[in-house]
């Protein structure tokens, strides 16, 4: 019988499956990465089988490797969640509370109200990872992600959270003097054209409006790509082309008239942000997190 060996070295197969190495998991392990991989060669010494393909420049999971983490997924969320509950027994909620999100949802939805969140539940560790990819919050070991509907995993329970987005085209005075306003979607295409590549697809983003109540997504030639939404409004507000912003990010320039909004009749439906988390339940820590931010 090996389990008993097995369960302390889990905890560092899952954090090098998440970090994507051994020196990255090392930090948080509090040790060297060369005992972190020693730990691995044991676990997998013990289970008979490689856990993990090693080059020079990556370490990635083996096909046992990727079933051993999802299977054992649930029993450490299972006990990460009641070691929270014993933690909070007449207390407030504690413990740390890992959340992966978008750096646009850290923009609008989190970071207006972090401060009075972090002085009000003192007891949370709260560690937020902005990454623009899809990220799987289960196999990170995150307790929550931030996305738009489009873009949730599946089996999640999911919760609207900041304020409604809306998406325009914007672009600025000095470039429509010269190129024009465009005044039909059709017309984009003679126009320069900023677009947004999505960093975990590699797709470009299309362009969406709404043209009589139906949805429109056209795709033109950009004359610049950029995937980094405070270099797509740099590149807009310096007269580069035009580009389809959420508004709320472009508030002071559009106030300040530096730059215009074109096509408005065409916007599209306004979208939303949502809080998702595994079905199995929410631990006061994460409740207290959607109380506070979701509310």
């Amino acid at each position: 019988m090996i389990v008993p060996e097995v369960f302390p070295l889990l905890p560092a197969f899952r954090l090098v499956a998440s970090a994507g190495g051994f020196t990255a998991a090392s930090g948080r392990l509090g040790m060297t990465p060369s005992a972190v991989s020693q730990k691995i060669r044991q676990l997998e010494g013990m289970v008979g089988v490689r856990l993990f393909e090693r080059t020079s420049r990556s370490v990635r999971l083996t096909e046992a490797g990727e079933l051993l983490l999802r299977d054992t997924e649930r029993a450490f969320g299972d006990i990460t969640d009641a070691l929270d509950r014993v933690r909070t027994v007449g207390k407030r909620p504690a413990g740390n509370l890992r959340i992966n999100l978008s750096r646009l949802a850290a923009q609008v939805c989190i970071l207006p109200r972090l401060g009075a969140f972090i002085r009000a539940y003192p007891e949370i560790t709260l560690e937020l990872t902005t990454d623009d990819r899809l990220a799987d919050i289960v196999a990170g070991g995150y307790d929550a992600g931030i996305r738009f509907p489009n873009a949730l995993e599946m089996d999640m329970i999911a919760r609207p959270i900041g304020p409604t987005l809306r998406r325009v085209m914007l672009a600025s005075p000095g470039y429509l003097e010269i190129a024009g306003i465009p005044d039909v979607p059709g017309d984009l295409e003679g126009h320069q054209i900023i677009r947004y590549r999505l960093p975990g697809s590699q797709r470009l983003e299309p362009l969406t409006f709404n043209v009589d109540g139906q949805v429109l997504r056209i795709d033109p030639n950009p004359r610049l790509v950029l995937d980094d939404n405070d270099h797509m409004g740099l590149a807009v507000r310096e007269g580069l082309g035009i580009a389809q912003r959420f508004r709320a990010t472009e508030l002071p320039a559009i106030e300040a008239g530096e730059l215009v909004e074109v096509l408005s009749r065409f916007e599209p439906a306004p979208d939303r942000f949502q809080l998702y988390y595994p079905s199995r339940g929410q631990p006061p820590k994460l409740q207290g997190f959607i109380d506070w931010f979701c509310g």
